[in-house]
């Protein structure tokens, strides 16, 4: 199976496409411009990861389609889950796929996925 095809188990789980929401994702913080990963994570995905853990059903974010990521966005977006003590990293890692159907968007997938294995609550960041 290909790294970036999703595993049986995952099939049927709520997706978000980033793309549906912004076609050309911004930098870090909401003053940075419109479609920032701090926007994307606070007013798209957290709500809805939110919504997945009480359900008990996964959720998929789907990179591809946009024009591309800054590593800003990345790590604001998905790193920020548990960076602003949102969710914890068992959680993030239960109950978050990040996906990529098409392989040119792999990349980011990786990167977004280091952003979420390092990620540390702000208070032991330092």
């Amino acid at each position: 199976m290909e790294r970036f095809a999703l595993r049986p188990e995952w099939d049927g789980m709520k997706t978000i496409r980033v793309a549906e929401h912004a076609r050309s994702p911004g930098g870090r913080f909401k003053s940075d411009g419109p479609f920032s990963g701090e926007w994307f994570r606070e007013e798209i995905l957290s709500p809805a990861l939110g919504r997945a853990i009480e359900a008990g059903e996964p959720l998929a974010v789907e990179l591809g389609g946009t024009s591309g990521y800054g590593s800003s966005f990345l790590e604001e977006a998905f790193g920020g889950l548990i960076r602003k003590r949102r969710f914890t990293p068992d959680q993030v890692g239960q109950w978050l796929r990040i996906t990529s159907e098409s392989p040119i968007y792999s990349p980011y997938r990786a990167l977004a996925e280091r952003y979420v294995q390092a990620a540390k609550p702000e208070s032991e960041a330092a």
